[in-house]
């Protein structure tokens, strides 16, 4: 079990953006104190209708994670910030291996009993800026929680956190999150977890239907978000020794959803592995292009782009992410 914990901040968040791709209550605003009713911190907003609930009440996040990412993601160290994953409780210590299924959780005059890991979702790519945000937190249980409220009180920033009960210490959020991404076939796990009385509705019902169906989910459309296109390669230009442009076109030569200045895409190339290339020059219709500048990196996927892409060749082509659109 954790040593004890302080809360280091309180976060609630208004809804922002109107496109549906965008619209989010990520960004959330510090407050010293707030009040927690059973459906979470008043005052807090979700985006969708399928968020929140009395299973996914209050949201908490290590805040050490961002530590980790900014290391990770160096491109997009300014953004990992406390609070950038839209936590409500900003706690450092707690992390998903120390924390269970069914803990109870007293801070200030609330007790919290902790329900299921967060699924991360594309908006997370949006916010940091990198595509492949929501699967590596996916993939690395670098996610977070929810709760749902027991006892409805007030919270303030600095209150001592503590576990006052833990029913199934076997049960971490990273051992869940094991057999929900990797061991998915695990019957013994995807049984006893399918009948969890604590764990919350939306995850027990994924191991519900596993039993039912025999069948894995496919997570794509959470981590990604976009749509795929089969693109071909219709012409390469050597701009220099070091950049080549790659012009890129619909196999089935339908029209190409919209970008504007500063928009990428990610390419999937043949070896399964992803990036992400900024779009470049608007004029041409029904055209994507791209330089790729070869780096010196064996691992970055401008080798590939430079090495072993040809014209004629197809590549999974993601839509655009126009960054900035508010």
């Amino acid at each position: 079990m954790f040593p004890y914990s302080t809360v280091e901040q309180l976060r609630y968040g208004r809804v922002t953006g109107q496109d549906y791709f965008f619209r989010t209550s990520i960004e959330k605003t510090p407050t010293n104190k707030v009040s927690v009713t059973t459906l979470g911190f008043v005052g807090d907003e979700q985006a969708e209708r399928f968020h929140g609930g009395l299973d996914r009440a209050v949201l908490q996040f290590d805040s050490n994670h961002y530590v980790q990412l900014q290391h990770i993601f160096p491109k997009s160290a300014p953004l990992f910030v406390e609070g950038g994953y839209g936590e409500n409780l900003v706690v450092a210590g707690m992390n998903e291996y120390n924390v269970c299924i069914g803990d109870k959780i007293a801070i200030g005059s609330v007790v919290l009993e902790v329900t299921q890991p967060r699924q991360p979702c594309f908006k997370l790519n949006h916010r940091f800026k990198e595509p492949t945000i929501a699967r590596y937190s996916q993939q690395n249980s670098k996610t977070g929680w929810f709760y749902r409220v027991v006892k409805e009180g007030k919270i303030n920033v600095n209150d001592r956190i503590h576990v006052i009960e833990r029913p199934y210490p076997q049960w971490t959020i990273a051992k869940v999150q094991h057999y929900l991404y990797v061991e998915t076939g695990n019957l013994a796990a995807t049984t006893e977890l399918a009948t969890l009385p604590e764990l919350g509705a939306e995850v027990k019902g994924i191991f519900q239907h596993r039993l039912k169906t025999n069948e894995v989910e496919d997570w794509h459309s959470r981590l990604e978000g976009l749509i795929k296109l089969e693109m071909c390669v219709v012409k390469i230009v050597v701009e220099s020794a070091t950049i080549k442009r790659f012009y890129l076109s619909r196999t089935d030569l339908g029209a190409l959803p919209p970008f504007s200045v500063g928009a990428y895409v990610t390419v999937k190339l043949p070896n399964g592995f992803k990036y992400a290339y900024v779009l470049c020059d608007l004029t041409i219709e029904r055209v994507y292009q791209i330089k790729v500048q070869r780096a010196c990196n064996s691992q970055d996927g401008s080798q590939y782009m430079h090495d072993q892409v040809n014209v004629g060749d197809v590549l999974s082509v993601y839509e655009p992410v126009n960054v900035f659109e508010s």
